[in-house]
């Protein structure tokens, strides 16, 4: 078998592969919760939510919104390249819907998109630092759909406590079975549809900040006890689907 048989055998499968690993270790792992308040805050006075959270912690969010928030009404933000496909093949196993391209690439066509199925009742989820970078630092494009959209940005992040850091650009975060999870949730950002330039980019350096503020807080929290994963499904309100 030829290298080119098997880099597409290889894509093929490769997204039921992980889906199946993926699911087989979250059975093993300790999901504790923090900041749910805020979560619930967001979904009890606008229904939907944009999540952001860094694109090295893209793994464990999928199988956390879809089995311990139990909702399947999400659109992830994919990029065009091969390794979007990958991705966007990954989540289509949890029910959820995909846009291919970014707020930098397909810019405002990306917007519209994002727009449109937001109407539609869907959560948007961003990585703003993806799909290119540079790691950790919000990209303006997130903002820009928040203000177009009327939703809050709600950032997340969470730590493990057994993990392997790829050699990426980003340092991909790849969590071990039987890991604790602390996954915690900030207060929601949002901005206003009339805000000028200088608003818009006081909402993303806030954004910016309360990221990196849970990176460092969810490394406290794994020597903490929090809440149970399962309180994530009470905090969606009449938003299960």
């Amino acid at each position: 078998m030829n290298v080119l048989k098997t880099v597409k055998i290889l894509r093929a499968i490769g997204p039921q592969m992980l889906f199946l690993m993926g699911r087989a270790a979250w059975a093993t792992m300790q999901l504790e919760v923090f900041g749910s308040e805020n979560l619930a805050q967001a979904y009890e006075k606008h229904g939907q939510i944009i999540c952001a959270f860094w694109h090295n912690r893209t793994l464990l969010l999928p199988f956390i919104y879809r089995y311990e928030m139990n909702l399947t009404h999400l659109v992830a933000m994919v990029s065009r390249s091969r390794d979007g496909q990958f991705l966007a093949d990954f989540l289509h196993r949890f029910g959820f819907r995909s846009i291919r391209g970014s707020t930098s690439t397909g810019g405002l066509e990306t917007l519209v998109q994002a727009t449109r199925i937001v109407r539609q009742g869907y959560d948007i989820a961003i990585a703003p630092d993806g799909p290119r970078g540079p790691c950790q630092q919000v990209q303006p494009g997130i903002i820009k759909l928040a203000q177009m959209t009327s939703l809050p940005i709600v950032p997340v992040s969470y730590q493990v406590s057994i993990r392997r850091e790829l050699h990426s650009w980003d340092r991909f975060i790849v969590p071990s079975p039987f890991a604790k999870v602390a996954f915690e949730i900030a207060p929601a950002i949002t901005v206003a549809r009339r805000s000028r330039q200088k608003g818009l980019e006081q909402a993303r350096q806030r954004l910016q900040d309360q990221l990196m503020q849970l990176d460092l807080a969810t490394a406290l929290r794994l020597r903490q006890r929090g809440k149970p994963g399962e309180i994530l499904a009470q905090c969606t309100g009449p938003r299960k689907h």
